[in-house]
């Protein structure tokens, strides 16, 4: 009896070998840089012959698997919301406080703010290639009337009333459902990969204005950048992509960068003590916290609060090497 063919499957498969997914993004990080200077010299025969490499090799979508794969051993996601749920900051944002915490500072209790008194957090995802944050910012939960709560209460007597044999109803009436962070997301890639990611390019990505002032203005308080800004093809365009951070960041907003230690520890270029100086003596950022992993290095970056601005607290003594050193 003759062997039943496998199925094809409708995807490919997904990419389970951590070495395979180091080499594919290491490869098409080195072939789109190679494909952009192509282009910018006008050589459309090397620009087809790139091109071609890029799609053997698997292209955009093989690229993307290997991303996810290695996100699955270290999740951004959870990484953000540990710092943010430290600073209060998943119950949303305090009205009357707007972002001037600070991250090492005490913790403040948080249990008698009722979210009347608070907005919603709002975080920009640059180059998302999961849905991680989005899947967050969705999650609800089952919670207990207080019999205080005067909304709660005309929810009980309402159903109650209606269904007074009915012990289901009266059950249901005693809880309600609500958001598990009080956070909202906005996910965007040059090319996403789910319906919930917004097909933006950040360097194009529109301002808000300020119309009392009639000057831009930032309007994300935390904004992640998780292993986007190695990807940018050029040098010019990753230094653009910083001061956009900072710009679209509200004062005292945090951003939260990671790129390959390769970058910064073997790069010709650039090493991490001028990167740093970089951030804070060029851009404007405080550096929060930092980490490495034998792979990876973490930064948690500021936008210095209105107060401090205002303050003099944060004063930018320009360098003239920052002119012509190249980011990364």
């Amino acid at each position: 009896m003759p062997k039943k063919k496998r199925p094809i499957p409708l995807a490919p498969p997904q990419m389970k070998s951590r070495k395979k997914a180091r080499k594919v993004t290491s490869t098409f990080h080195k072939l789109t840089q190679q494909l952009d200077q192509a282009r910018r010299n006008n050589d459309q025969e090397a620009v087809d012959k790139i091109e071609k490499e890029i799609e053997q090799m698997g292209g955009r979508e093989e690229y993307q698997r290997a991303s996810q794969l290695s996100t699955k051993y270290h999740s951004t996601s959870k990484w953000v919301l540990k710092v943010l749920g430290q600073k209060g900051w998943t119950n949303g944002i305090l009205l009357e406080h707007d972002n001037d915490s600070d991250i090492k500072g005490k913790k403040k209790d948080i249990s008698s703010v009722t979210t009347e008194m608070r907005r919603p957090t709002f975080i920009l995802e640059i180059g998302a290639i999961n849905t991680e944050l989005i899947d967050a910012s969705k999650k609800t939960k089952r919670v207990k009337v207080k019999k205080h709560d005067p909304v709660s209460v005309s929810v009980s007597v309402s159903v109650s009333v209606s269904s007074q044999t009915s012990s289901t109803c009266v059950d249901e009436a005693d809880y309600r459902i609500v958001p598990v962070y009080n956070i909202k997301v906005k996910a965007i890639d040059l090319h996403s990969s789910h319906p919930d990611i917004e097909e933006i390019d950040f360097l194009q990505m529109e301002m808000d204005m300020d119309v009392k002032n009639k000057t831009e203005k930032g309007t994300f308080d935390v904004i992640v950048c998780s292993m986007v800004l190695n990807c940018v093809t050029t040098a010019e365009n990753r230094g653009i992509m910083l001061s956009l951070i900072y710009k679209q960041l509200r004062p005292g907003g945090l951003c939260f960068l990671t790129i390959p230690r390769l970058c910064i520890n073997q790069s010709k270029y650039i090493n991490r003590k001028v990167f740093e100086e970089m951030l804070t003596n060029a851009l404007g950022f405080t550096i929060e916290q930092t980490k490495e992993t034998p792979k990876v290095a973490f930064w948690i970056l500021k936008r210095p609060s209105e107060v401090e601005e205002r303050g003099g607290q944060h004063v930018i003594e320009w360098n003239m090497e920052w002119e012509t050193t190249r980011i990364l």
